[in-house]
């Protein structure tokens, strides 16, 4: 049996017989920040062995910058007293890609995780601690998300002296799921498939929605890589709109007249041994297992104390308004959109549950990180989940035992005090990120909105 030393190799060795048919001086590497950002850097391949064995420097300062790329000034890492030191990112040798827009084409990108004493703040490597602790269950998660997002008529340069009424949508891709406008945005959708496939970023779907919204699904993927191809392909969805002269926003809701930008979940769970699904049963009539029922009932109890990894900003909470296809209730159901978990029970092979709750700005990383802890501590209580709804989600007739909290605020409090966070997080990281969402309420209190000049401009 292969050693993991041994494995290791092989992943070292075919990277650089790579490197070599392709003539590449230098490959790209990639770290994903507490926003869900990727962070790059070009790398020499003289120096990859280094970094995929003993690692690479890695500036922490991209901790410290929020999503507008403002600097936190609440961040331990502007901390004189912590020295400004870099931290060690070691590069995973198994997550190397093609990477079709470097290179004329031919380039690699690496996925990189801290591995010194950084690594508690580290995205990429808490949610493998947290797919380590299914490992020693005997489980194996699956999944992929899915995205919403919108093509704008803008940059960043033109959206900041905008108010949001001004914002221009792209020309075109404004009619339901048209034929006719998507063969007309060809060019656009055919580079988006090509990239994808070749990054091996499987696109289960790929359509307009209406008023410029987008959505793709991607194809399942196991444990780490479900985080990984999601990461990437907001990176490359941004990368290829703006070749275009466009902006692809990820953001959560925009503007008070459009829909909001979805982010679910698509999970499974398998025996990592017979690789059987455990979350559905055909003797049952709706497909329903003991293995399921723990696992959303222990999303619908710690999920609201963890709902900081699922709506990680201030914006984020703009979309559960009636209406908008987001959940407003800690509820579950069998093939209902208007819950917070759906299980989808229509064949085995497409048995799965879609958590609605993260729109497009989510940390792919965290939001699974989280999703994963609340099921698992569900299924080792051997949770019950209250009774599935049937009918009208959104009603609000019966907010459940487990209230998600009301509002950005409240979340980071249920966040900073949930001791299952803690737990599985660790202390530093829970109050590091913590903070870095309390920074953006003191930013927005200290900030003049478009509302109050158009409001009070002349005083009183």
């Amino acid at each position: 049996m292969q050693t993991a030393q041994e494995h290791l190799q092989e992943h070292i060795d075919d990277i650089f017989a790579r490197i070599k048919a392709r003539g590449l001086s230098h490959i790209t590497t990639a770290y994903v920040d507490h926003t869900g950002k990727l962070r790059s850097k070009y790398l020499h391949v003289h120096s990859l062995h280094k970094a995929l064995t003993e690692g690479t420097a890695l500036n922490l300062g991209i901790f410290s910058v929020a999503v507008n790329e403002q600097q936190m000034q609440n961040s331990v890492f502007l901390a004189a007293e912590n020295e400004f030191r870099d931290g060690v990112l070691q590069l995973d040798a198994a997550s190397c890609r093609n990477f079709p827009l470097d290179a004329d084409g031919k380039g690699l990108l690496l996925l990189g995780e801290l591995v010194d004493e950084y690594r508690a703040y580290c995205c990429r490597a808490l949610l493998q601690s947290e797919l380590q602790r299914y490992q020693d269950m005997g489980l194996l998660p699956t999944g992929a998300y899915e995205f919403e997002w919108y093509l704008l008529q803008e940059t960043l340069a033109s959206v900041r002296e905008k108010t949001a009424g001004q914002i221009k949508a792209a020309d075109g891709l404004e009619s339901f799921y048209s034929f006719t406008e998507q063969l007309a945005a060809n060019d656009l959708f055919t580079e988006i498939r090509s990239v994808c496939e070749a990054m091996n970023i499987a696109l289960e779907s790929l359509h307009n929605e209406f008023s410029t919204l987008i959505e793709a699904a991607l194809l399942p993927a196991e444990g780490v890589l479900i985080a990984d191809n999601a990461a990437l392909f907001k990176a490359v969805i941004k990368a290829i709109a703006r070749s275009y002269g466009l902006m692809a926003s990820f953001m959560a809701r925009r503007d008070h007249r459009t829909q909001g930008c979805g982010g679910h979940v698509n999970l499974n769970l398998l025996d990592a041994g017979s690789r059987r699904g455990l979350l559905y049963d055909k003797a049952n009539p709706a497909g329903l297992t003991d293995t399921l029922l723990q696992f959303i009932g222990g999303l619908q109890k710690y999920t609201p104390e963890l709902l900081l990894l699922q709506c990680p900003n201030l914006n984020s909470f703009r979309r559960f308004q009636p209406g908008l296809f987001a959940p407003l209730a800690n509820n579950w159901g069998i093939n209902n959109k208007t819950v917070a978990y759906r299980f989808v029970n229509t064949s085995e092979t497409a048995a799965r549950i879609e958590v609605r709750l993260p729109g497009a700005d989510v940390n792919p990383y965290l939001s699974l990180a989280g999703l994963l802890i609340a099921g698992r501590q569900g299924i080792a209580e051997q949770r019950q989940p209250e009774a599935a709804v049937q009918g009208n989600g959104w009603s609000g007739d019966a907010p459940g035992r487990y209230p998600f909290p009301e509002d950005f605020s409240a979340a980071i409090t249920a966040f900073k005090t949930s001791a299952l966070a803690r737990d599985c997080l660790g202390d530093a990281f829970v109050a590091c990120y913590a903070a870095s969402r309390e920074w953006q309420l003191h930013d927005l209190k200290n900030t003049i909105t478009d509302w109050e000049i158009s409001t009070f401009i002349e005083g009183t």
